[in-house]
């Protein structure tokens, strides 16, 4: 079954209330997709679409697994809109911009389920670029310090050599 059109505005509105954390309602769902309630609810029945429980803990793999999923076949509707435009000449603006909209939807939650490793990730990056500035800072450090040394005992100093060599 095709999506039907629904105005931008009204997709934006539901998109907004999910995004917010209103509770996934087939009707919302409905609105924010272009299908019909009675569509989602036969759809939800066939693949035994679970609701989510109050307080259940947040699995973010599970919903990227989900999000990859759901893009994947927005994509492939994409493209057989697509197809369909090349093929009669004339692109059906309504649903190339209901999926357009779904697919933006769908990367933003994306994007806000990998905020947590993105910040571990960022923060290894961090302490790696500090642990090689330290590196540098320290043995420039050595460095200065041999140098002193040498220059108030009149005796070549090597880094790290624990001693003096003679001059």
């Amino acid at each position: 079954m095709a999506a039907r059109h629904v105005p931008a505005g009204v997709v934006n509105e539901a998109a907004r209330e999910l995004f917010e954390g209103a509770p996934a309602t087939l009707e919302r769902l409905g609105r924010a997709t272009g299908r019909s309630t009675d569509f989602l609810a036969r759809k939800a029945k066939r693949e035994d679409w679970r609701a989510p429980e109050d307080g259940a803990p947040f699995d973010p793999e599970e919903l990227e697994t989900r999000l990859m999923a759901l893009s994947d076949t927005l994509v492939g509707d994409l493209e057989a809109a697509s197809s369909e435009g090349r093929a009669t000449g004339a692109y059906d603006k309504g649903k190339v911009d209901a999926l357009s909209a779904m697919l933006r939807m769908v990367e933003k939650l994306g994007e806000m389920t990998r905020v947590p490793e993105r910040a571990a990730e960022k923060q290894k990056r961090n302490d790696a670029e500090l642990a090689a500035a330290l590196a540098l800072i320290d043995a420039r450090i050595v460095e200065l310090a041999c140098e002193l040394a040498a220059s108030l005992g009149g005796r070549e100093v090597e880094p790290g050599g624990g001693g003096a060599a003679a001059a």
